[in-house]
Formats: structure tokens, sequence, C-alpha cells
């Protein structure tokens, strides 16, 4: 009577090496997808909510105070309404901000550069004035309204997956996601 012996071929062993390589690189993607997707959430509802402190920081401190976004970042300055110019403001969540490399910024095209008058309207300015000058494209007022607002965050990798923070101006901020779009 012949022993059979037990034991795993080396066909066998490599097909669950393959099969086991398989998944973990299926689990890689779909992880490291949920973390893009995740983080740009997170810098969304971060913008929220700095957009959100800043309207009521506006009404408290009777100020208007201007935002100023692109893909790099996103900055806020104070309206002074004695020099007639835009003033950085001391609370720490108004400090200018950078945005990671991998988000793309979109919104209205309605939403361009305010530029406000000040005292010295008739002189020339020169260039690099100019491009110095804070000209934001949202303003929060002292009364409560806002700039109406259709913000878009995304990925650069993948465009489709976006959050929007939007604003008729009256009625607060609000924002929306890739999961909102699927109930709608």
């Amino acid at each position: 009577m012949k022993r059979a012996h037990k034991g795993f071929t080396l066909i066998e062993i490599l097909v669950v090496l393959v099969i086991i390589s398989v998944m973990v690189g299926m689990v890689t993607l779909v992880v490291s997808g949920n973390r893009e997707r995740r983080e740009l959430e997170n810098e969304a509802r971060k913008l929220l909510a700095i957009m959100q402190m800043t309207s009521d920081e506006a009404i408290f401190q009777n100020v208007d105070i201007g935002l100023r976004l692109d893909d790099h970042g996103y900055g806020f300055m104070g309206f002074d309404d004695t020099a007639l110019a835009w003033v950085e403001l001391p609370q720490e969540f108004l400090k200018e901000r950078e945005l990671p490399e991998w988000v793309v910024v979109d919104f209205d095209k309605k939403n361009k550069e305010i530029e406000l008058k000040n005292k010295d309207e008739g002189k020339k300015d020169k260039k690099d004035d100019k491009d110095k000058k804070f000209l934001p494209q949202i303003l929060f007022l002292s009364s409560g309204e806002n700039t109406p607002v259709n913000i878009e965050l995304k990925l650069k990798s993948n465009e489709e997956i976006k959050f929007i923070i939007k604003s008729d101006g009256l009625n607060g901020f609000e924002m929306k996601g890739p999961a909102d779009d699927e109930d709608a």
C-alpha cells in the first residue's frame, strides 16, 4: 500500500499568492480613493465652517469682510471705513490658508473680483500697487448678508468627486457632496 503525501504543490501555492496579491491591490485602490475623498470633504467642511464663522464675525464686529479664493488657497481681510482700505484682521481663523495641490476650486463666473472705490480714485495706480491690492470675490457684510456664491471643490485626479458650498446671500451656507447628488 502506497502512502499519499500530504501538502500543497508549488502551483497551488502560487495560485493562492496571486489571488491574495490581486485582493490586496484592489483594497489599496479603494482605500486610497476613499482617503482622497475624505480629505477633500475635510477641506470643504473646513472652508464651510470658516465662511459661517466669518459671516457671524462680520455682524459681531460690525465690519465688512472680503474673501479671496483660488486654487492655491484663500484669505480674508476686513474693510476699514476710515482708511477706505482692506486690512488684515486679528482673528486666527481669518488668516490666509493654503489648499492642497490636488484640490481644484471652481465657482460661479458672477463672482468676479470686487473693487471698492477709494479716496484716491482720481490718481493713477502704479502697476505694482495694483498687483498688491486685495480684490475679494465674496463679501460678508456687517448686515448679515453675503455675496451669493456656488463654490466647487474637486479632486484634480477625478473632477467627478466634488463638494459644493453655496449660499443665496441671505440664508447662510450649505454644503452638498457626491452622496447628495446621487439622492437627488
